[in-house]
């Protein structure tokens, strides 16, 4: 959405997200749809719930066999490949290294297995 003080805005709706410029942008082609490393590394910065993930987005890690990071709300934290970063109202603390989930220490099932 555009919105201007002294001109028309206006409204773009596509149907797959692009990433095309900054930090997250996939390499190659600029106007091609991002690939799931790339949406890998925008769920990091920015984590979404597992309900929160559209599925043209699950499509994508699913064709390139990549689990996506998950936010997870009781740990307040962006959980992936066996790591958890804690996560505040701006996104993902990046000043904090990742720490190693224990599974004995994780509550639910994880709490009975071992």
């Amino acid at each position: 959405m555009f919105l201007y003080p002294d001109a028309p805005g206006r409204l773009e709706v596509f149907d797959e997200e692009l990433l095309t410029k900054g930090l997250f942008a996939s390499s190659g082609s600029q106007r091609s749809p991002s690939d799931a490393a790339t949406w890998k590394s925008e769920l990091i910065a920015f984590p979404r719930t597992a309900e929160n993930i559209p599925e043209w987005m699950r499509d994508i890690f699913r064709s390139e066999g990549v689990t996506p990071p998950i936010y997870n709300p009781e740990f307040e934290s962006v959980d992936w490949e066996n790591r958890r970063r804690p996560v505040t109202e701006r996104g993902t603390d990046f000043t904090v290294e990742p720490t190693v989930i224990d599974p004995s220490l994780e509550p639910g099932v994880f709490a009975k297995i071992g």
